[in-house]
């Protein structure tokens, strides 16, 4: 087994799935290039995402991963990111697998909180069963993104769009009125409704305040904002979000 952590072409492919399960089978995954695409070809029904050893609890904390496996050689490198994750207070449920001469890495990770601790020699398809088990006991997802288009999400904890696993920024009320269309897709908002639930009852602004946000909302998310197809203009009445893909139009 070599120590090269997976490759860049592998990991595309075992986030390609993501979308698919909305998390509910995700396992974050550090591990080397040769055991990682075998447990990826071999648990075509799990999520994995690959991380690095470094950013693994930054990623575990974005991604809401049901679970998160340190598989990599280096077991004192995995003990400190297990440790680091129980810190974070994050909810994955969290598996080390060790080399057989880390016993006090072991014991160290099961006292820091670590749900179950593996010592090799183990087969992919075994290492592969211990994570449903763990994803079985693990909390369930609770939604936290709403879709707003072809690789687009809103994520309610941030209050960030999130498109292609990149951040962009919102203001306040974009993020508040980008929300409103998320939560009623195909449905046509007035100005007056969008008013009342974005800004409040008691505004008295002027309704074009909505079309300066949503022009604003459109440079955002909008492959061309000039010619717009997912926030659309209902002539005379207001705007919908369309989130059917533009190849089913």
């Amino acid at each position: 087994m070599g120590n090269a952590l997976l490759s860049a072409s592998a990991d595309r492919r075992a986030m390609s799935t993501r979308d698919r399960s909305h998390g509910e089978q995700r396992v974050l995954l550090v591990a080397d290039r040769s055991e990682a695409d075998a447990l990826i070809e071999s648990a075509p029904d799990l999520e994995f995402v690959v991380a690095g050893p470094t950013d693994v609890t930054r990623r575990a904390i974005d991604l809401r991963s049901r679970v998160a496996v340190w598989a990599a050689p280096d077991a004192a490198a995995g003990l400190a990111v297990m440790t680091s994750l129980r810190t974070a207070r994050v909810e994955a449920r969290l598996l080390y697998v060790t080399p057989p001469e880390a016993e006090q890495e072991r014991l160290a990770a099961l006292e820091a909180g670590v749900d179950e601790v593996v010592t090799r020699p183990i087969s992919v398809t075994e290492l592969a069963g211990r994570m449903r088990l763990l994803l079985r006991r693990a909390r369930p997802v609770r939604r936290t993104r709403l879709p707003v288009g072809d690789g687009l999400e809103l994520d309610l904890d941030r209050r960030q769009l999130l498109r292609d696993d990149e951040w962009i920024h919102l203001r306040p009320k974009e993020a508040k009125l980008l929300e409103l269309f998320a939560r009623s897709p195909g449905r046509v908002l007035t100005r007056d409704q969008i008013l009342e639930k974005v800004w409040g009852p008691n505004h008295d602004g002027d309704p074009r305040t909505v079309d300066v946000h949503v022009r604003w909302l459109r440079s955002k998310i909008e492959p061309d904002p000039h010619d717009p197809v997912w926030l659309l203009t209902v002539r005379g009445v207001g705007y919908r979000l369309e989130t059917l893909p533009l190849t089913e139009r």
